[in-house]
Order: structure tokens, then C-alpha cells, then sequence
């Protein structure tokens, strides 16, 4: 019986590597998002202003980029993939600079 498995190369191991690194950002941002929203809610029932709902508008959105941007990484190949997985970082670090450090 031949093994139609093959050892991954170091190219497309790397590749596997950002993707999968992406993918964890992604789900991330969608908890994160999840919280904020959570957060939010139990704020305004307590009578306190939160975080505010453009925040909460702000997360869903690079939440919603995020999980795109990682769909087409895991269903492309090459420098689209790439490209793709390295948007997901970038989404998730302007995400972080305009709602948390900033």
C-alpha cells in the first residue's frame, strides 16, 4: 500500500504557520468582540455609560474583516493566502491601537 501522504516542505510548513496564527487572531477578535459586547450590555444595565456602542459597532466590524480576510487565507494559495493572513494581523493590531492603547 503506497502513502499518499507527503512531508510538508518548509515553504508551505511556514505558510501552515502564519495561517494558523492568523486563524487564533482571528477567533481572538471575535472574543474580544464578544466581551465588549457583553461588557457593554451589563454596563448600561447597571447605568453606567460602558464602553460606548461605536466601540462595540468598531469590534464587530474588524471582527467580521478579520474572520473574511481568514476565510480567503484558508481557501487561497500562494501570496493571496499570505496576504490575507498578514491583513488579519494588521486588522487586529489597529483594532487593538484604536480602541486600547490610543
Amino acid at each position: 500500500m503506497t502513502d499518499t501522504m507527503t512531508e510538508p516542505t518548509k515553504k508551505t510548513a511556514g505558510r501552515g504557520a502564519l495561517r494558523g496564527a492568523s486563524g487564533a487572531v482571528a477567533a481572538c477578535l471575535v472574543l474580544l468582540l464578544l466581551a465588549v459586547l457583553a461588557s457593554q450590555i451589563f454596563f448600561q444595565f447597571q447605568g453606567y455609560p460602558g464602553l460606548g456602542w461605536p466601540a462595540v459597532g468598531g469590534h464587530a466590524l474588524a471582527a467580521v474583516i478579520a474572520v473574511l480576510l481568514q476565510r480567503l487565507a484558508d481557501r487561497r494559495g500562494g501570496a493571496a493566502s499570505v496576504l490575507a493572513s498578514l491583513a488579519v494581523i494588521v486588522d487586529a493590531a489597529l483594532t487593538f491601537w484604536l480602541f486600547w492603547w490610543s
